[in-house]
């Protein structure tokens, strides 16, 4: 470790201190995160990877750590204090992406919807037992045919028969639904736009895993089918009518994946500056050279942005009670774009051994290529971006 720079400044790449600011029960949470993947999941993940196998073993223990600091299930969404689980995510993505995808689904997606638009009774029933993930949520927005352009483009209908509801069409991608207790449809209705809580095990509702992924390999996305799938009155979710509902939900979903990215790009900046410290070529550690150097530095520039970016979010979200969708687009937009190159340098310094997991950046690199294309392509992003900022829409 360099005797210039603390020992603590390298492993965080804080070189403003950002995290020591914290308020200290925030940053307490944060490290206790951090000890958990560290001693739980970094040790096992890889395999958990290659095999396409989600650690589920884990899950009981993660919800109780997260229960003893966050408390009873949020009355309201978005939360008061979002800072603890913007740090959550960031923990999550450092160690393992396909993780904090599990925490986000369950957490910020199905559990955040029942929170928002739920009944009393809908609350009642499902928060409990999701915030201590004794039960498992999951959530269903895209389609097949129906990813960026979902709030124009949704296939899958919800229509009256009776009381009842019947429910037909097809979703894909969708985390967590091979476990998951609860999974929340989303479908078109006459007056606009349905939420749906579908138990496991309803007639008609199929889950199947979806396979031959190159990123996120341990969380298990699916394609599900609904056929005639028959739900009462009681599981629409009434608090949502049109797509605009929603829209404010992901906003809030592309912040937390704008800090997932700055957590992967701070676990392949360490996994690199240990590897170029330890490798030696040509009878010098690589981390002498100055090519490598800048590489390095490029990577914490990165990093460093992306530190003030999300904590100045942050600030705003405590202040306004969350972030409008031309702000969490730009958050989720300049994060992803540069945590992808800090990934891309990273894997570049290892050389032939950025491939190999066994070193900390190969299973990073290929999950930030997820985390480029959900909760918002880049050009999607950049379009809602555009027309924040010159009130002229551009996407037709």
């Amino acid at each position: 470790m360099s005797a210039l720079l603390p020992q603590s400044l390298c492993l965080e790449a804080d070189l403003f201190s950002q995290w020591a600011e914290l308020p200290a029960e925030t940053r307490a949470f944060q490290l206790r995160v951090r000890a958990f993947l560290e001693a739980e999941v970094a040790p096992i993940i890889d395999d958990h990877w290659e095999r396409g196998a989600f650690p589920h073993a884990l899950v009981p223990r993660f919800g109780a750590l997260i229960s003893e600091h966050l408390g009873l299930p949020p009355a309201s969404f978005p939360w008061a204090d979002p800072l603890p689980f913007r740090l959550m995510k960031l923990e999550l993505g450092r160690v393992d992406p396909s993780m904090a995808s599990f925490v986000a689904v369950h957490w910020g997606l199905c559990m955040g919807s029942i929170a928002a638009f739920g009944s009393d009774d809908q609350r009642a029933q499902w928060l409990p037992a999701l915030q201590t993930m004794s039960a498992i949520g999951s959530w269903a927005l895209t389609e097949p045919l129906a990813g960026s352009d979902a709030a124009r483009g949704l296939r899958t209908t919800a229509r009256r028969d009776g009381d009842d509801w019947i429910l037909d069409g097809e979703k894909r991608w969708s985390g967590n639904a091979t476990i998951a207790d609860v999974t929340v449809i989303w479908a078109r209705v006459d007056d606009g736009l349905g939420g749906f809580l579908v138990e496991r095990g309803t007639p008609g509702f199929v889950v199947e895993k979806l396979g031959g992924k190159i990123a996120k390999r341990a969380m298990e996305n699916v394609d599900i089918r609904c056929t005639g799938l028959r739900l009462p009155a009681s599981a629409r979710l009434p608090g949502v009518r049109r797509f605009a509902d929603v829209a404010r939900q992901l906003a809030y979903g592309r912040v937390a994946v704008a800090w997932e990215a700055l957590g992967v790009a701070t676990g392949v900046f360490e996994a690199t500056l240990r590897y170029a410290q330890q490798r030696e070529q040509f009878g010098r550690p690589i981390s002498s050279f100055q090519l490598i150097q800048d590489k390095l530095v490029t990577m914490l520039e990165h990093l460093t942005a992306m530190q003030a970016m999300l904590m100045a979010a942050a600030r705003h979200e405590q202040r306004q009670g969350g972030l409008d969708e031309t702000r969490a687009s730009l958050c989720k937009l300049v994060c992803a774009r540069r945590a992808r190159e800090v990934c891309a340098l990273g894997r570049g310094v290892l050389g032939g051994n950025g491939i190999l997991l066994q070193h900390g950046v190969a299973r990073l690199f290929a999950d930030m290529e997820a985390i480029y294309s959900y909760e918002g392509t880049e050009e999607m992003n950049t379009l809602i971006v555009g027309r924040g900022i010159t009130g002229h829409s551009a996407f037709v």
